[in-house]
């Protein structure tokens, strides 16, 4: 059977949710779809996507950070929208703080626009994927 390590950052809001926010199997890591949720459970930046952005990948480095890694061994990102995709003028605070957390380090991505997250007021979620050691 593989070996399965939980990443638990610590954040009291998702203590009674049935997941973990991270999950190391092996030399791979698996993070749940981050939201802008800061550690006590507050939406941040409602109605701005430039500030959601960057609450997800403060959340995602804090998941990396506990496990060993860094943005650098990130290989895949799932990002779930509720804005129009097809307005790229409107994803540009996304791809603009993205570039601040990645650097010139391009992981491979999808972006899909859905209906609705958990809370209403969510603009995105993002799954990553890394590789450590």
């Amino acid at each position: 059977m593989v070996k399965m390590q939980a990443i638990d950052p610590g954040w009291s809001w998702d203590e009674k949710i049935p997941l973990e926010q991270g999950l190391k199997v092996g030399n791979l890591l698996f993070l749940s779809g981050q939201v802008a949720l800061d550690a006590d459970g507050h939406i941040v930046g409602k109605a701005d996507l430039g500030a959601q952005t960057r609450q997800v990948f403060t959340n995602i480095g804090t998941l990396l950070v506990a496990a060993g890694a860094d943005f650098h061994n990130v290989v895949k990102l799932t990002t779930f929208f509720t804005v129009d995709i097809t307005d790229l003028e409107r994803l540009q605070p996304y791809f603009d703080v993205r570039r601040e957390f990645f650097g010139t380090h391009k992981p491979t991505s999808t972006g899909v626009q859905i209906t609705a997250l958990i809370y209403p007021e969510l603009m995105l979620e993002v799954e990553a994927v890394a590789v450590l050691g």
